[in-house]
């Protein structure tokens, strides 16, 4: 019974993902992707294999990273403000159910938005002969893992604040993740031994998008495939963080007088 509820729910988030012409968006970045391509075929590709690949992955994850947030960060605000979450609640639903098949519905429209650019990428280079390894498919699975992150972030934040802020703050954590990392790290090595703790404990909540993004791999020929346990590990620390994420969500909302 529940499955056919978070169906349902991941069916109407995605669903009105088309109707507010998001992934109409996406298809339209996608073919000026392939229009780029072109125009910069023109001139030849002689040479530009590796700053190809590198702008492929760059773009496609930008672009994919602002959908998951944008769609991420609505889902729970707009039934709110729309009034129609008591329709809703008035079934036999519990506030974790609606939580988790928006939750769901997202990362549906996240993975199909990134899976139609990361085709017409795809298409746009092989036009040109510009050929990738093997390593291209983790680089999908993974960054598909990662945007689950992101979209788990972007809901739970759109719980406990205006979902302005949720997505400014979401866009800052997701784009900024790897300085701030490397902030904490310098702010760890220069601290004293009573801060240490404390950098420790904003390093361990900070998501760490950049594990999953292995798009170095991807633009420079000649590296292997990454371990199928650092694969295994990654996905684990995505799903342990969605989990703490939903709950944390979930706590906030079952709270939230309606």
């Amino acid at each position: 019974m529940k499955i056919r509820v978070w169906k349902a729910l991941a069916r109407s988030v995605l669903l009105d993902a088309v109707r507010r012409k998001d992934l109409w968006v996406v298809g339209i970045l996608g073919f000026l992707i392939v229009l780029c391509a072109g125009a910069l075929g023109f001139f030849g590709f002689a040479g530009l294999e590796v700053f190809a690949k590198d702008l492929a992955v760059s773009v496609l994850g930008g672009f994919s990273t602002i959908v998951a947030i944008m769609v991420s960060s609505r889902g729970m605000t707009d039934e709110i403000k729309n009034r129609t979450l008591y329709p809703l609640l008035a079934r036999p639903i519990s506030r974790f159910d609606l939580l988790f098949g928006k939750f769901l519905g997202a990362v549906a429209a996240t993975w199909v938005s990134f899976l139609i650019l990361a085709a017409m990428t795809g298409i746009a280079l092989s036009i040109f002969n510009v050929h990738f390894e093997l390593v291209t498919l983790q680089y999908l699975v993974l960054k598909m893992i990662g945007l689950t992150l992101v979209c788990a972030v972007g809901q739970t934040l759109s719980l406990v604040m205006t979902t302005s802020a949720a997505i400014t703050t979401s866009l800052i954590v997701a784009f900024g993740s790897t300085l701030i990392t490397r902030a904490l790290g310098m702010g760890y090595s220069s601290a004293s031994p009573e801060m240490q703790g404390l950098f420790k404990v904003l390093n361990a909540v900070l998501p760490q998008y950049g594990l999953f993004d292995i798009g170095s791999r991807v633009s420079y020929s000649g590296w292997g495939l990454v371990p199928l346990w650092v694969v295994g590990a990654l996905f684990a620390y995505a799903a342990g963080y969605c989990a703490f994420m939903l709950i944390l969500g979930w706590t906030k909302f079952n709270r939230q007088a309606i």
